[in-house]
């Protein structure tokens, strides 16, 4: 993710595609949106039971705002045959806080490491094609402290910058919590100081 990129691209609800059959074998693959390795243990746990008779589970996870924690697992499958091109397909669609699950009914023949790499691929990316995709945009919280002279004048600057309050304060002076757009942040304060020659005081809140 490059620094002026302020948003992520993620799934918006899980979804099971249609399978995939290769001479006999089974692909059904699951594609679920997860934030915690957690999450990720109950969704495999839940897939397991549910298809407890199947030869393997493979998967690939990918999590972090930056897509910076990978995970990919053959599950008994040959090193590279399953869990690497299932990461493959999550990574060709800019795709994170996600877990794309391939669950295998072994048909009794051998597919062979390229026909194996080909069916998890074909698999994951049916999951990706029927998955909505959502764009999730990073904010980041800052507080605002103000006379009530200032009201509208934050006002004005909350609907221009598409945001709203969250925690507020009423004491001598104002105080209110917002999140702004990654992106916008350094320009929403510049903003503020020089529309309201800096009577408006700003700071992180985390």
């Amino acid at each position: 993710m490059s620094v002026e990129q302020d948003f992520y691209l993620t799934i918006a609800e899980k979804l099971r595609a249609d399978e995939v059959k290769v001479v006999g074998s089974r692909f059904i693959a699951d594609i679920i949106p997860v934030s915690t390795k957690e999450q990720i243990e109950t969704h495999l746990e839940r897939i397991r039971k549910e298809f407890y008779d199947a030869s393997h589970h493979c998967y690939a996870f990918i999590l972090g705002e930056k897509g910076d924690v990978v995970r990919a697992a053959d599950d008994g499958e040959p090193g590279g045959t399953a869990g690497k091109p299932i990461l493959t397909v999550l990574q060709g669609a800019k795709l994170t806080n996600v877990i794309c699950v391939v669950t295998r009914y072994f048909g009794g023949t051998k597919l062979g490491t390229g026909g194996l790499v080909r069916a998890y691929t074909e698999a994951a990316q049916e999951a990706v094609r029927a998955a909505k995709i959502v764009e999730v945009i990073l904010t980041d919280r800052v507080q605002l402290t103000y006379g009530y002279d200032d009201t509208s004048l934050v006002e004005r600057l909350m609907q221009e910058y598409e945001t709203k309050a969250e925690d507020t304060e009423y004491g001598d002076m104002a105080t209110i919590s917002v999140q702004i757009r990654r992106s916008l942040v350094d320009k929403f304060k510049a903003d503020v100081i020089e529309r309201s020659n800096a009577r408006i005081t700003l700071r992180p809140n985390d």
